[in-house]
């Protein structure tokens, strides 16, 4: 019951944090995770389209100027926790080590999942409103309509449809389990059988998860982002920062299971009574020793700057591919080409 999940989302914004075309540096990195009580701002350029090329040379060279601007990073805080009453397990035939590393679970999932939400929000947010070509596909709500029928074609066409809005680069698919299932069929037709299908997916970076919701109708939805487009940063309080230890309260800088970024810990004990921690098992500690374990980070989850995201297109793409609208979803359509113009002919079996 306690199985993680996979944080297809936050898994691939860390990685891109870390790649070598990192849209953020380490000194921005830095600077941001040592933040709080501050805003933080990156300075960027916006976008110039009134560039006028001529036709004839001149002595006098015109100005162009850029213009810049100050991008705030919007941060939010995500905070979690649990306690422990060391001698609750005294004559327990569950050990301290082995519910503290249950809590310690549960509370990294749910931290993990909390964290994979909001970089799945990020995307959608970011999600590209500019589609200089969308081939045969509808755009519907910024987002590309795929039809039933062309759920193992789609992905050899996003390619296309990135390289009309100028991102050629490699392409990263965060998806759900419709998504997992169509590459999973793409795959049963790869090199050596019927229909080599690799082309679909040749060429992109798969990410899982169950965080990425289907709308009304709809059978598996992705969104496709360029190589380099995306990162995430993380600061902690001052006193973790500091790895303060005061009246009996010790912070720190840790990293928790599934989640590889930097958080902040917290920890302390207090003495009261905890006889209504366990019920009847518990009903005698009324003054006992109580641990506090907390943890916390604020996030910001980014995406690449677009000064005008009405003209210039995102390098993310949102994809959701239709339910087959109660067909048989294995079955093959059929479809009879000729008009009465161009009847088939037949004849009768004697």
């Amino acid at each position: 019951m306690a199985r993680p999940l996979e944080y297809g989302a936050l898994d691939f914004f860390i990685e891109q944090t870390d790649a070598t075309n990192s849209i953020i540096n380490p000194f921005l990195r830095q600077r941001a995770f040592e933040s709080i009580g501050n805003t933080v701002q990156v300075p960027v350029i916006n976008y110039d389209g009134d560039v006028t090329v001529s036709n004839v040379r001149s002595c006098v060279i015109g100005d162009d100027e850029n213009t810049s601007a100050l991008f705030t990073i919007q941060w939010t805080t995500l905070s979690v926790g649990f306690t422990m009453v060391p001698q609750l397990y005294r004559n327990n035939e569950i050990s301290y080590d082995h519910d503290f590393a249950r809590k310690m679970e549960k509370v990294c999932r749910a931290l993990a999942t909390e964290l994979d939400k909001l970089a799945i929000a990020a995307l959608e947010t970011a999600k590209t409103q500019v589609y200089r070509d969308a081939l045969y596909y509808t755009i519907t709500g910024d987002s590309v309509q795929v039809p039933w029928n062309a759920r193992f074609d789609f992905l050899a066409d996003m390619n296309s449809i990135f390289r009309a809005n100028a991102y050629p680069g490699m392409l990263h698919v965060i998806g759900n389990a419709g998504i997992d299932s169509i590459v999973r069929k793409l795959a049963q037709h790869d090199i050596y059988n019927d229909v080599n299908k690799r082309n679909e997916w040749a060429g992109k970076v798969f990410h899982f998860t169950n965080n990425v919701q289907n709308e009304s109708g709809v059978f598996a939805t992705s969104y496709l982002v360029e190589d380099g487009n995306v990162a995430v940063l993380t600061r902690v309080d001052r006193e973790a920062l500091a790895g303060t230890r005061a009246n009996f309260h010790e912070w720190d800088v840790v990293t928790l299971p599934f989640i590889n970024l930097p958080v902040g810990s917290h920890y302390y004990t207090a003495v009261g009574d905890q006889s209504a921690v366990a019920g009847a098992a518990s009903a005698d500690m009324t003054c006992n020793v109580k641990e506090y374990f907390g943890f916390s980070l604020d996030v910001a989850f980014i995406t690449a700057y677009n000064s005008d995201p009405e003209t210039v297109a995102n390098p993310i793409v949102k994809v959701e591919v239709a339910s087959p609208a109660g067909q048989s979803p294995f079955a093959a359509p059929v479809v009879v080409v000729n008009e009465e113009t161009n009847p088939v002919y037949t004849r009768a079996v004697q």
